[in-house]
């Protein structure tokens, strides 16, 4: 009972606060009175575009910020967070110096994660009791225009770090990689930067198994690695690490030998010898180090063979894998497995009566 007085009292001074404005904002003071009376009633929805209504009649630029802020309270008491986003971008960028600017910026990074973990505004309001007619994601949409207003924010890091994921899933690999730089630069012992030179290392990796002609991606890719084991000694993860500088090794050792191999067979032995001895010095356990002496034995007969490991250490042993045989059988589908969708089972009609199976 004294919250609903309570309420009463407080719309009361808000409607009597909007009659003061009647005479300069006439059409604006009714929306904002319209909107007073359904936020009472719990429709917040329509209170919002009440609201957002007063906002672009009213003439002095106190009403057109108080209703632009109270469009913002609406849609975030409805839930509607695409809405409520659209909202503040309006009052940061038409209101800078008369909102707090750290405060909703901060609610732009909420929106984003509520969108990142999954949450899409419905399609269709009225319709919002059907759980898949929703629009799209925003998540990238929202921490874009967050992270652009507060570039060094302290949830920037994990905004970041998330972004870059969504780019590498799109191919958009060097966008990813200036996320994950930026991650690691400006937020260097955070639980975000160590997970980012994870991602970061891995994917330099992967682009340079695709092609890194000047060795870029590699010598990168090797860098972060070896810093994250110097930052992390004791974490788990140093296993997993190991393993990527040495395969990363190997392709550019390979590399380096598929380059001597095709001057050997241009009859040009001297610049096949010159990767030849790199692959040596900089790889000695790789797997092309092997072959690669080999073949330098062969080609410069004064040069002494070392004893490079045929079978370097360290390696996840790789498996032969075989898809499992698929089996013939007549029934496609038991009406206990349907989720009570057919009374009957369902059986394969084109199978071959030999190949049934009861």
């Amino acid at each position: 009972m004294r919250i609903e007085v309570k309420n009463f009292l407080l719309a009361s001074v808000l409607l009597l606060s909007v009659g003061l404005l009647r005479a300069d904002d006439p059409e604006a003071a009714a929306f904002m009175e319209k909107g007073l009376r359904c936020e009472a009633g719990g429709k917040h929805t329509d209170a919002a575009e009440a609201f957002r209504s007063a906002e672009i009649v009213a003439e002095t630029p106190d009403l057109k910020l108080r209703a632009a802020r109270r469009v913002a309270e609406s849609y975030r008491k409805a839930g509607f967070l695409g809405q409520e986003f659209e909202a503040l971008e309006r009052l940061l960028t038409q209101y800078p110096t008369k909102v707090d600017v750290p405060v909703l910026v901060a609610r732009e990074f909420e929106i984003g994660d509520a969108f990142y973990h999954g949450y899409r505004d419905p399609a269709f309001w009225s319709l919002r009791f059907i759980p898949w007619l929703t629009d799209k994601d925003r998540t990238a949409e929202v921490y874009e225009a967050a992270l652009k207003r507060a570039p060094y924010a302290a949830p920037g890091g994990e905004a970041r770090l998330r972004l870059a994921v969504r780019c590498m899933k799109n191919n958009d690999n060097d966008k990813a990689i200036k996320l994950l730089r930026d991650v690691i630069r400006v937020y260097p012992e955070t639980e975000a930067a160590r997970f980012a030179m994870l991602e970061l290392g891995n994917l330099l990796f992967e682009l340079s198994r695709a092609g890194d002609g000047d060795g870029r991606y590699y010598e990168e890719a090797i860098q972060v690695f070896h810093e994250f084991r110097e930052k992390h000694p004791d974490l788990s993860e140093n296993e997993w690490v190991a393993q990527c500088i040495t395969k990363a090794e190997d392709v550019y050792a390979e590399r380096l030998y598929g380059i001597a191999k095709f001057y050997h067979r241009e009859g040009r032995n001297q610049p096949a010898e010159i990767y030849l001895l790199d692959v040596l010095r900089r790889f000695p356990h790789s797997l092309a180090a092997a072959k690669s002496e080999a073949l330098l034995t062969e080609l410069d007969k004064t040069y002494f063979p070392e004893q490079v490991e045929e079978t370097p250490a360290d390696r996840y042993p790789e498996y032969q894998t075989f898809p499992i045989p698929e089996e013939d059988h007549r029934l496609i589908l038991a009406p206990e497995n349907s989720n009570h969708r057919f009374l009957l089972p369902i059986y394969d009609l084109n199978l071959p009566r030999n190949k049934e199976k009861q």
